[in-house]
């Protein structure tokens, strides 16, 4: 992925696709649909400090992990993060599709999460927390959430915090972390 040092945002009305001008000669195109986005009245517009900022973090957080244990790659996700944290449009909470867990508080530094709706389970970035709702970008390629109901790569659902499950892959590393102390 080119980096230009402006990246820019593009709506494009007839197709109603939301990119992401990322050089001269490559564009990245968001799964969003018109309906799901607010403030997309614009052809072009320039990427600004809180986007790079939104950019970096999501970016930086998932680059920590092995690219193996990763459904997608960080900056994928990371543009997709960016888009929804920018012109994503506010949900209700749709936790009636998961299973509940057994955590009553979720540590603010934990981004990474699992639902599970009984069909299926998947991995989920936590975009944002309050005391209630966490609103998750799933990394997972798809998620079955009825006989009827699924959710696209990328796509953002936001849940009672009482549904976030720990994550398989941070389990994975905290357990070889501390089998590697162990060895020590």
């Amino acid at each position: 992925m080119e980096s230009e040092s402006h990246w820019l945002w593009l709506f494009n009305t007839e197709s109603g696709k939301l990119s992401v001008k990322l050089s001269d000669t490559e564009v990245f195109d968001t799964p969003y649909k018109p309906s799901q986005l607010v403030n997309i009245h614009f052809n072009e517009q320039m990427m600004d400090i809180e986007d790079a900022t939104t950019f970096q973090s999501v970016s930086e957080t998932l680059e920590a992990y092995p690219a193996d244990k990763m459904p997608c790659t960080p900056q994928n996700a990371a543009l997709n993060a960016t888009a929804w944290c920018r012109f994503g449009r506010p949900q209700m909470p749709q936790s009636w599709h998961f299973q509940k867990s057994d955590i009553s508080e979720w540590p603010i530094e934990r981004r990474l999460c699992e639902l599970n709706s009984g069909f299926d389970q998947g991995l989920f970035f936590i975009l944002d927390t309050d005391e209630e709702f966490a609103t998750c970008l799933l990394l997972s390629d798809g998620m079955q959430l009825s006989a009827i109901k699924s959710l696209r790569q990328f796509h953002v659902i936001k849940v009672t915090l009482n549904r976030l499950l720990p994550a398989t892959v941070d389990l994975a590393l905290s357990a070889q972390s501390n089998w590697g102390q162990q060895l020590a």
